[in-house]
């Protein structure tokens, strides 16, 4: 009798093992299917800021997160593919193996920053819907002077059903909101002011709000949303939700990343307690003269600190503050301005930055552990008269003088600068060149000529394009 119960519990154990070892036969599968269909390479192999190839799961290195504002509505009604849409979140994520530790950098979606692929300054959220990830990820290191390694990209929906197949997270709502669906159809989705569980949609709806505080509101509430569902996916509930996850991140997202450096970056992330220390980009807003257009323009210091302690991270040289260009360009920046070679190469300006000098008391620190009470509006800036198109007066149509390059005519604009809520109708953005985002490709009213073609350049002979809108 005893060798017969042993052996029934022996046949049930094999039952057991041979169910458990097919669902993680399947669920291996599952992942390897998941992971290839949502992978998209990049064109470089590796960025250039990197002297070698490293290995993720042995040394420090970097995620860009890039949040599109695509949903099958806005695809649909302009005939859109998801790489011609703009990032409303940027996130940097720096994974520190050392330390242990994830470093966050938010970056504000109006940064006016060099996008190389273009060869001008816009603003970064525009880096992508010209150039793809490729261009997104050109544009942080050109801001940072930090590689970026990876890259993944979401959309609204996978916000919502990555938050869902958690079975919501946890999150302190700063006050209420009413927020269109994520389809832009349908009634508002409303939320109200304090600690409680998100649904998917809910949480979509707090980090696209930016009606009662800002986009750098927004970017904080990002920051934290992202925090709040990293922590719940690494709970032990969610182990049971791996299908689910590995289903919405084959249907809503895009990254680069091969299927070891994922589960590397899994078994990093799960059998270590790791911290998260945040920033987001101080700056201050700028009003381009020529056409009204709003841009947020970083502060340098906090640009320099950010990026050198990241850099620290990662093993490389610590850096000079003219390696970011940002700062080495900072008196003759000029939006939508083709740059000459020798100038982005070569310039250099006769002074060394404020915060370099003899004497500034600074309160930056590394970028990341400001001073208790530091925050954007007590940062100390440099005096606004260094750059003569950095200035609080009333767009006018008076030209800059530009002595390197042609400048684009824009028509006048007398409207306040302004954001559009992403779920109105196609409107004219309020920077040139700009695409009626919902109803057709990217494009400039000048003649038929392709999108942002920047032609070798030859002094006053380069036909100057002409630019609608503001």
């Amino acid at each position: 009798m005893k060798r017969k119960i042993f052996y029934g519990i022996l046949i049930v154990l094999l039952v057991a093992l041979v169910v458990i070892g097919v669902y993680i036969y399947n669920l291996f599968n599952s992942f390897e299917k998941g992971v290839s269909e949502s992978f998209e390479a990049t064109e470089r192999d590796r960025s250039e800021l990197r002297l070698d190839d490293i290995d993720p799961s042995l040394d420090s290195f970097t995620v860009l997160i890039l949040g599109i504002d695509e949903n099958e509505t806005r695809k649909e009604k302009g005939n859109l593919d998801s790489q011609d849409f703009r990032t409303d979140t940027m996130i940097l994520a720096t994974f520190d193996k050392d330390q242990e530790e994830v470093k966050l950098v938010s970056i504000p979606r109006d940064t006016l920053t060099y996008l190389p692929e273009e060869n001008y300054f816009d603003k970064i959220t525009h880096a992508h819907r010209e150039s793809g990830p490729d261009g997104s990820m050109s544009a942080v290191e050109s801001l940072l002077n930090v590689p970026v390694d990876f890259y993944v990209r979401a959309n609204m929906t996978a916000v919502v059903d990555i938050v869902d197949a958690l079975d919501g997270v946890e999150f302190d709502v700063p006050f209420d909101m009413e927020v269109s669906s994520q389809t832009d159809r349908g009634p508002d989705v409303v939320v109200e002011e304090g600690e409680q569980t998100l649904s998917g949609a809910e949480a979509l709806a707090v980090v696209r709000s930016r009606d009662i505080d800002s986009d750098l509101g927004r970017g904080q509430r990002q920051l934290e949303l992202v925090q709040a569902i990293l922590s719940k996916a690494k709970s032990t509930g969610a182990l049971s939700k791996l299908d689910e996850l590995i289903e919405v991140v084959a249907d809503n997202t895009k990254h680069n990343m091969e299927s070891k450096t994922i589960r590397s970056l899994a078994a990093y992330y799960s059998f270590n307690d790791i911290n998260f220390n945040t920033t987001q980009i101080k700056g201050s807003d700028f009003w381009f003269q020529q056409n009204g257009a709003y841009f947020y323009w970083a502060n340098e210091e906090h640009l320099y600190r950010i990026s050198e302690t990241l850099r620290e991270v990662l093993g490389l040289e610590a850096p000079d503050p003219y390696d970011l260009i940002n700062i080495r360009l900072s008196d003759v920046i000029v939006p939508y301005r083709f740059i000459e070679g020798t100038e982005l190469e070569d310039y250099q300006p006769a002074e060394p930055p404020y915060f370099m000098r003899d004497g500034y008391d600074s309160q930056i620190g590394n970028g990341f552990n400001m001073e208790e009470g530091q925050d954007e509006e007590s940062v100390e800036e440099p005096d606004r008269d260094m750059n003569p198109e950095f200035t609080d007066e009333e767009p006018t149509t008076e030209q800059p003088s530009v002595e390197n390059g042609t400048m684009p005519q824009y028509e006048e604009s007398t409207q306040e600068p302004y954001y559009e809520e992403e779920t109105q109708e196609p409107y004219q953005e309020d920077a040139a060149p700009y695409y009626e985002e919902e109803t057709q490709e990217p494009y400039y009213k000048e003649n038929t000529q392709e999108p942002y073609q920047a032609p070798y350049y030859e002094e006053n002979t380069q036909e100057t394009p002409s630019y609608d809108g503001v």
